[in-house]
């Protein structure tokens, strides 16, 4: 009777704590992705509407959008949109929050060239390399400052992470030529396990730098190996935009025939 006792305060306790959370999680949550993956990609990285049922622990975001770097015409590098999420509801209130599972459907990624040797993908993984791990010792120092000063904002950049497994399903690449006019490749499914699970959880920052650079690492293995006879008259036409002639020196070493 003792033992049901404890469990049930236990219970309650958790209840109160995820109810206590769960009024601030949506701005939070935002807040920490729109932070850390801007930095980590060098873009504009923005969470749209968040949802989390507090009984079922599943939840929905509408949109998560990843800007494209400068001197790029197309507005977004991609789209995340129709992400479910399935959350360990009592893991909210400890300091590593386990996330069951989360299926992202109908990513759309557009896919540019500004340059013979640069494109918006390459540009962006680049960022991701060079910012990581800069971006994840900032947030750890951020969280032991906010521990130390009893601060609120412990509650959010404090947080570890743990996804057991990610889907991406469903997805698009654009490859851009001009305004209104694309060639459409097929993003593979990719799955992700375990993510954090080696160390007991992960920074936040270091979790989001490993599904954005998976995603978009799987995104330009795909534009290299796919529909290379469309990719082609794509770059042909970026490039005719390209000062100093580069498209006439191209075609001069034969990369795109004569």
């Amino acid at each position: 009777m003792k033992k049901r006792y404890i469990f049930l305060s236990v219970l309650v306790l958790i209840i109160a704590g995820v109810y206590f959370f769960a009024p601030s999680l949506e701005t939070i949550v935002q807040k920490i992705v729109h932070k850390y993956g801007s930095e980590i990609t060098g873009t504009d990285v923005n969470l749209q509407g968040f949802e989390l049922g507090l009984t079922t622990g599943e939840g929905r975001i509408s949109k998560i959008i990843v800007g494209n770097p400068k001197d790029y015409t197309t507005k977004n590098l991609f789209e995340l949109g129709e992400i479910y999420v399935k959350v360990d509801i009592k893991s909210l209130t400890s300091d590593t929050i386990v996330i069951e599972n989360v299926e992202v459907s109908k990513p759309v990624i557009s896919y540019e060239m500004l340059s013979l040797t640069r494109n918006n993908i390459s540009d962006v993984l680049d960022n991701i390399k060079k910012n990581t791990a800069k971006t994840t010792q900032q947030e750890e120092a951020e969280t032991t400052k906010a521990k130390e000063s009893d601060s609120a904002a412990a509650d959010g950049a404090g947080k570890k992470v743990i996804i057991k497994k990610l889907t991406v399903k469903d997805g698009e690449i654009n490859a851009v030529a001009v305004k209104d006019s694309s060639v459409s490749v097929k993003l593979p499914t990719i799955t992700m396990t375990d993510i954090g699970a080696d160390k007991k959880g992960e920074p936040i920052s270091a979790t989001i730098s490993k599904i954005i650079g998976k995603i978009l690492d799987t995104a330009s293995k795909t534009v290299v190996s796919s529909k290379i006879s469309d990719l082609k008259s794509v770059a042909e036409k970026n490039l005719e935009d390209i000062a100093g002639g580069v498209k006439d020196r191209v075609k001069s070493i034969g990369i795109f025939g004569k």
